[in-house]
């Protein structure tokens, strides 16, 4: 490991971040939110387009995914098309364990810094590397995005079965999928060279990924059994509830909460066998009870009987709701250029190395120097003369 300081688990942990958008920079997201030193690089010229995605294009500051994404790292510039530039990146690699980026197929082995040329700088430094399809295969030189890894994967297919609103735009965790997946193969990797000292290389396809996060529904195919949740419409808003499957008891709870005990003098409605034989019944009765109330009076009603309800929330919602304001779910911290932004504070939680979020996501080379300096013990002359020449 190195010997950066810092806070969370993996303080001493350092990480250069080439990767850009939103499937590589989640993973390293997440190392950042451990207390790994995450040092992104960039070129001066050509940096992370993420910065301004969705944004006006005369917008003064970056925009609010890359402000999220992108916390608690440090940001440099570097020319890896520069002979200087380049060495000052293989200084950095020798100095990290950890290098991730998530360029198209080939793209790092043609600025000659692939998983090879790198551990000929350091044996063992550990590669995460993530594509659309992987690096092997027929589709391995083929582009992606989330939405396409979501219709590839069958992510979007599942999810017309489960809504029936076919060839509508599909939301999921596309990116994120890829992100973590990748993040939990360097987490296995910092172990195992803990315990031999051996780095490696982890590959991760944003496919296979959402192919993972999709697993509940291949139950479908090898099973032949449809998908077990629900979304159902209540009085000003929906809830996610499944009627099926509630015991007698459950069922007791149900009807009574809600106020329709007599309905369980329907002998159609009386035994877990009768709701089964009678199952569209009883789904049109039970959403029809579920239309008399509002979302949170369905919480509030149905969540003491050990019913698992919940309503639909929107984003406002969450920045309401007393149980995530009680766990502090977020935090609000200051940037230069965009003022006070409120950002999901990092959801793993650990009792002995504590986590947090130190700042949102850096300006365009906010840290060159810093890094440069402190890590590499370049003098201001010297990365001024390296500025001068193109290198950074």
């Amino acid at each position: 490991m190195t010997t950066s300081t810092g806070f969370g688990p993996l303080a001493g942990v350092r990480v250069l971040d080439l990767s850009h958008v939103l499937n590589g920079p989640f993973a390293t997201m997440l190392l950042a939110h451990l207390g790994a030193e995450v040092i992104k690089v960039e070129q001066q010229d050509a940096p992370d387009r993420f910065r301004h995605a969705w944004m006006p294009v005369d917008s003064d500051h970056d925009g609010y995914e890359f402000l999220a994404v992108n916390a608690n790292k440090k940001a440099v510039t570097l020319n890896l098309k520069h002979p200087k530039g380049r060495e000052i990146f293989t200084d950095l690699v020798r100095t990290s364990d950890v290098v991730v980026e998530n360029f198209s197929t080939g793209v790092m082995e043609r600025l000659g810094f692939g998983y090879e040329a790198l551990k000929e700088l350091k044996s063992d430094i550990i590669y995460g590397s993530s594509k659309g399809y992987g690096e092997t295969g027929p589709y391995s030189s083929y582009r992606s995005y989330a939405t396409v890894a979501m219709a590839t994967s069958g992510w979007a297919d599942a999810s017309w079965r489960m809504s029936g609103a076919s060839g509508t735009q599909v939301l999921g965790p596309g990116d994120e999928a890829a992100g973590v997946s990748l993040a939990v193969g360097i987490l296995g990797a910092l172990y195992r060279k803990a315990v031999t000292g051996e780095g490696q290389k982890i590959e991760v396809s944003m496919q296979e990924s959402m192919m993972g996060f999709n697993v509940a529904s291949f139950h479908e195919f090898f099973e032949g059994q449809g998908p077990a949740g629900a979304y159902m419409e209540a009085k000003d808003g929906h809830v996610a509830f499944h009627v099926p499957d509630m015991t007698q008891e459950q069922f007791t709870a149900f009807a009574t909460a809600l106020g329709h005990a007599d309905a369980l003098e329907d002998v159609r409605f009386a035994t877990t066998e009768s709701r089964r034989s009678n199952l569209k019944l009883v789904q049109a009765t039970a959403g029809e009870w579920l239309t008399e109330f509002t979302p949170k009076e369905l919480f509030e009603l149905l969540t003491p009987q050990k019913l698992p309800i919940g309503p639909v929330n929107t984003i406002a919602d969450l920045m309401e709701d007393r149980h995530l304001a009680e766990r502090e779910a977020f935090v609000k911290v200051d940037h230069p250029e965009a003022g006070e932004v409120t950002l999901l504070a990092p959801w793993i939680r650990f009792s002995e190395t504590p986590t947090r979020i130190t700042h949102a996501g850096p300006r365009v080379g906010e840290h060159t120097d810093e890094v440069f300096g402190e890590l590499l013990g370049l003098s201001r002359e010297q990365i001024d003369g390296l500025r001068a020449e193109g290198a950074v």
